[in-house]
């Protein structure tokens, strides 16, 4: 935490510190203007620049304010003193006088003048240094929010290309991460970084003074060597940054301030119903102010650009005129299209405020709350609601909120209180109450196996009540439900049986996306692959086009991705999980979730040191608040990807919290933990052991009906060395789709007749689709064989394959020495000289687990896989 309370590093300039660099040293230039939003880092940059560029000018640095700009040549006072007073009198001799001053240097450097906050410049000073430019007296650097609100004379310049545009657009999230990670002196989860990104927009003065009062209250904090982030932290300022917000905001007109008011209490708001209640000049003056964003869609939106700011300003709006303007617009939005985390927004404003909100309004910010997988935030609108113990929907949320937390028990605590202590509610409402009954059982642990009969119980009881009324929408998320239960538990042939029919009923297919889900995973699960990616695929396009729900479309989406990973597409997986795309703030998943997933693909292609990369910052984050309960899974590829590297002790240690699951977890995570876990074994039993336990998992595979997933047990026990399975594998294969089943036939193939033609594809092929691990067995065996017959076309294919998919070579890895930290170096070499972690741990006074997340970032970042090769390099 060396930087955090000092000065943040310049981080993702390098671009625009290039561009400024080319125009003062272009003798056709005259220098740049640097524009942008306040806090975006101007002068910082121009400032790091005028440093580097010492040896080249002379700086002298100007800078307008409200109180220089009352007095002529204010901005320039400093300046004057050296000239002679009848001069400074005469307007053209001053200009002439400062010419001269400027013009004669003795060591030859020219006068570089750094102009700061132009517009506040006054209009004598602006004169001044626009004629400085004009003939070439000096070098400039402007620095202004707007070039349109600075003086004309700097515009002018512009247009007459004397001066070079360059504006400075907030940091994107990946220069966020950086700039977080150097000033944390330590790596920040994808969660925690996407979170401070979205709150502040990437302004980095705001970044840095969130981050400040994050830390200092404990909503951010340091886990195992990373940074995490508590969850659902709301943004805390500073008094002196709020001031230094609200001072500039109370400058602005008052229709300005009441549009402002009115967008941050909402969050986002349509276009149309914002000008419902103030004038659409104040939104353009906002607009052209960069204060607030319309965001372009069907139905366009207005939101503040800046998360912080919005925060800001929505603890500040006065109730009393608060009040009003929320309940005249709580009328008017009944008929409008209001984003979900805006009506959560307004619902909290509302609670925070004292204001009046509806129980039917709650309820419903409940219910977006905990399809947000945001637990807590649901629990709290459904206690802010009077005797809601009483109201149907609002223990369903409360129980969901519950099931959200991972409180299975609790949740069907809360169900079955109710059921017990009420009379029998509405027909409809004791339908989704059974139904989130049967949803919560199956995660249990202890009560499974009551969710199937209670289904049964519901279907009856749907049946007597769809006699005499219409009840077809019930009767299709019963049936989801029913198809998510078998999902659920594994069956996924018995649940192509049930539905099945829909795969050609197209009616069907365009009623109920979330059933033709489970049958798209089923399709992949026993050996359909390509069909299960089609139907997902078709699926995921109709919502794009269809529907405005875009938790229906991110779970589309999150469904392509499974079946691309089952069918073996690894690398168009790991591209999608990188995606700044997959981490946005009205996602389901916080930035960890992709992050785990990148780890995960990366562990499964062998690529030890890149997935603990990976994996160690979205562990860290998910043992603070595990959103998606995936953590057993995280702690068994954790596992898996120690045990790579050659670390049996971290490895065995992560083995031991994967055998934690307080809640019973899906089918298909069940078998990806059980997957990791076993492979995670080679680091402490002998290959023919694992083997064989693989085979064993294969054979509960198949007896499933599941031979798609039957193929990774498969594979590995062959590549353990368990070679008797091999015609199995090529069976198994061919019966199945995808370019996984391709390469388990051809791998199969070669090593039943010891085909060398047949394993060098299998290696090439694997090798394109990601999986280097497979690739490099496939390759050394192909090799070693080609060797034997004396083959060296064979032997040189496999050799290049080889290459591919190993680590850097070592000329590489002395390169990357030189993006280490200082922490990292001394880490690094107090490994080289044969310390332990616990050793490293005492002397550097951090825990062991602290040390072994940067011996395995050294890893990562040097392409080493061992404490061995680590000092090779250092020698």
């Amino acid at each position: 935490m060396l930087n955090v309370h000092g000065e943040w590093p310049l981080v993702g300039r390098d671009a625009e510190l290039e561009d400024v660099r080319d125009a003062l040293l272009d003798n056709s230039c005259r220098g740049v203007i640097i524009t942008g939003p306040s806090g975006v880092g101007k002068t910082a940059l121009a400032q790091r620049m005028a440093r580097q560029l010492d040896d080249s000018f002379e700086l002298v640095y100007v800078r307008g304010s409200a109180l220089a700009s009352k007095m002529p040549y204010g901005a320039l006072s400093f300046v004057l003193s050296d000239l002679d007073d009848a001069i400074v009198d005469n307007p053209l001799m001053l200009l002439r006088g400062l010419q001269e001053l400027y013009a004669r240097r003795d060591d030859g450097r020219q006068t570089l003048i750094l102009a700061d906050n132009l517009e506040e410049l006054d209009s004598s000073s602006a004169m001044a240094l626009a004629h400085l430019v004009r003939v070439d007296a000096v070098k400039l650097i402007a620095i202004c929010q707007s070039i349109d609100a600075s003086p004309d004379e700097f515009c002018d310049l512009w247009k007459d290309g004397a001066l070079r545009r360059i504006d400075i657009a907030p940091l994107d999230l990946a220069s966020t991460t950086r700039l977080l990670s150097a000033a944390l002196d330590a790596p920040v989860s994808r969660s925690a970084a996407a979170s401070m990104w979205h709150i502040t927009g990437g302004n980095p003065l705001f970044l840095q003074a969130l981050t400040r009062e994050q830390v200092d209250s404990g909503e951010m904090l340091e886990r195992d060597g990373v940074w995490v982030a508590k969850p659902l932290s709301a943004p805390k300022t500073r008094r002196s940054m709020t001031d230094w917000i609200m001072v500039r905001l109370r400058r602005l007109p008052p229709e300005e301030r009441e549009a402002l008011e009115l967008v941050s209490v909402v969050g986002a708001i349509p276009l149309d119903l914002l000008l419902r209640f103030v004038p659409s000049s104040a939104v353009d003056e906002l607009q052209t102010k960069r204060i607030i964003h319309i965001e372009q869609r069907e139905v366009p939106l207005a939101r503040i650009a800046n998360g912080l700011v919005s925060e800001v300003v929505r603890t500040q709006v006065p109730l009393g005129r608060g009040r009003e303007l929320m309940r005249a617009l709580a009328v008017e939005a009944r008929e409008w299209d209001i984003p979900a985390l805006a009506r959560m927004t307004f619902a909290s404003w509302c609670i925070e405020s004292g204001a009046d909100i509806p129980a039917e309004n709650l309820i419903n910010a409940a219910g977006l709350a905990n399809r947000h997988r945001q637990g807590e935030r649901a629990l709290r609108f459904i206690h802010a609601i009077p005797n809601y113990s009483a109201l149907p929907q609002a223990v369903i949320e409360e129980a969901k909120a519950m099931g959200v937390e991972a409180d299975i028990a609790g949740g069907l605590s809360i169900l079955d209180q109710f059921l017990q202590t009420h009379a029998e509610p509405e027909f409809e409402d004791w339908l989704d109450i059974k139904l989130l009954q049967c949803r919560l059982l199956m995660k249990s642990p202890i009560r499974y196996a009551e969710a199937e009969p209670l289904l049964e119980e519901v279907r009856q009881r749907l049946a007597v009540e769809a006699a005499t009324t219409d009840l077809n929408d019930l009767v299709w998320e019963t049936d989801e439900l029913a198809a998510e239960l078998a999902g659920y538990s594994g069956r996924y042939a018995e649940l192509l049986e049930s539905f099945g029919y829909m795969l050609t009923d197209h009616s069907a297919e365009q009623h109920n996306p979330a059933l033709l889900g489970w049958l798209a995973e089923a399709l992949a699960m026993t050996g359909r692959q390509d069909d299960a990616v089609r139907l997902a695929s078709t699926i995921m396009a109709r919502l794009m086009d269809t529907s405005t729900d875009s938790l229906l479309q991110e779970a589309a989406m999150g469904r392509v991705f499974k079946l691309f990973v089952i069918s073996g597409r690894w690398s168009e997986c790991i591209e999608m999980a990188a995606s700044p795309a997959h981490h946005g703030k009205e996602s389901a998943y916080d930035g960890s979730a992709s992050e785990f997933a990148e780890g995960c693909l990366l562990a499964y292609a062998g690529r030890g040191s890149e997935a603990l990369d990976k994996l160690l910052p979205a562990l860290s984050q998910m043992r603070v608040h595990d959103r998606q309960h995936t953590l057993p899974v995280a702690e068994a590829i954790t596992a898996y990807a120690y045990a790579l590297v050659g670390e049996a002790r971290a490895s065995l240690e992560h083995l031991e919290r994967a055998d934690h699951r307080p809640e019973r977890l899906s089918w298909h995570t069940s078998r990806a933990a059980d997957y990791f876990a076993t492979l995670a074994t080679t680091a402490t039993r002998a290959p023919d052991e694992v083997a064989e336990r693989m085979l064993q998992l294969a054979d509960e595979d198949r007896a499933l009906g599941n031979h798609g997933h039957e193929l990774l047990f498969l594979c590995q026990s062959i590549q353990l060395g368990l070679d008797s399975v091999a015609d199995r594998l090529v069976s198994s294969a061919l019966a199945s789709q995808g370019p996984f089943a391709e390469v388990c036939a051809l791998y199969g193939k070669g090593i039943a007749s010891k085909d060398t033609h047949q394993l060098l594809l299998a290696a090439q092929k694997a090798s394109e689709l990601g999986n280097c691990r497979l690739a490099a067995d496939a390759a050394r065996l192909a090799a070693e064989l080609a060797q034997e017959s004396g083959d060296q076309v064979t032997v040189a294919g496999a050799g290049k394959v080889l290459r591919d998919v190993g680590a850097p070579g070592v000329a590489g890895r002395r390169g990357a020495l030189e993006s280490l930290t200082d922490r990292e170096r001394s880490i690094a070499v107090l490994v080289a000289q044969g310390r332990t972690n616990r050793d490293i741990a005492q002397v550097m006074c951090v825990s062991v687990r602290t040390i072994e997340g940067h011996v395995y970032r050294l890893y990562s970042k040097l392409g080493v896989s061992s404490r061995s090769q680590l000092a090779l390099l250092l020698e």
